[in-house]
């Protein structure tokens, strides 16, 4: 009988834990002896009235202050894209006793890719009208999915859920740029103390696919790669990220 594991799920860019939408609970269907704690971002989710930080090196420390399976002592998995997974890789670096193995979505770094791979440029005038918008909760979340997915069956299953807790725990715009700030600042290690499984996207139109690829050469890893998903991969294929987390 496989050993049950513990993971930390960590979301990206002004995503909170609600955002995964139905992925935590495929994933304990999937994986039914696991255990799975979701931590918001500072800034973030339920955690929205707590000001970002803006270094990466702040988030870890305050993400495990969250975490009760670090107050546990046991090694766990961490399963995170996009910020989070810088998040992840800076945690691997700082306090690599504590993780078992990371599973990097869709993430990036200054030292190896150009801020417009980082943000691709297409995305830009979306953003700013996400800044300058009202506080509609649908017209948000419709933006905000419309650059990271490309699957409309699956935005169309998860829409309503990802625009509900968007209602509840809106985003202050301070904390997007600060996070932003602190993504643009991030240089990713040149070596890891501890396995990582880097997943990425070919279709992600929001963060170049090479950004994944650089990484992965700078590591000397095989990026395991979507075909067509968006930078979302989770809500576009939730049982492809599934899979490649065997």
């Amino acid at each position: 009988m496989a050993k049950s594991r513990k993971w930390i799920l960590l979301r990206g860019l002004a995503r909170g834990k609600g955002h995964w939408g139905s992925f935590a609970e495929e994933m304990q269907k999937f994986f039914p002896e696991d255990r799975i704690e979701m931590i918001d971002l500072p800034g973030n989710g339920e955690r929205n009235h707590v000001q970002s930080p803006l270094s990466i090196s702040d988030y870890v420390k305050d993400v495990r202050a969250q975490s009760q399976f670090v107050k546990e002592g046991e090694p766990f998995h961490l399963l995170a894209i996009s910020l989070g997974a810088m998040v992840a890789v800076q945690w691997l670096k700082e306090f690599p006793s504590e993780v078992e193995k990371a599973h990097l979505i869709c993430t990036s770094s200054s030292s190896t890719s150009p801020f417009y791979h980082r943000y691709q440029p297409g995305n830009y005038l979306p953003t700013l009208r996400l800044f300058f918008s009202g506080s509609d909760p649908a017209a948000y979340e419709s933006t905000i999915l419309e650059m990271t997915t490309n699957n409309p069956e699956r935005r169309q299953v998860e829409f309503a859920r990802l625009v509900e807790y968007t209602r509840q725990y809106p985003e202050q715009r301070g904390n997007v740029l600060r996070q932003l700030l602190a993504a643009s600042r991030f240089q990713i290690p040149k070596t890891l103390p501890k396995e990582v499984n880097l997943l990425g996207s070919y279709g992600d139109r929001l963060v170049s696919p090479n950004c994944t690829l650089q990484l992965g050469k700078l590591w000397g890893i095989q990026p395991k790669m979507h075909n067509s998903a968006g930078h979302d991969v989770p809500i576009d294929d939730p049982k492809w990220i599934l899979e490649h987390l065997l």
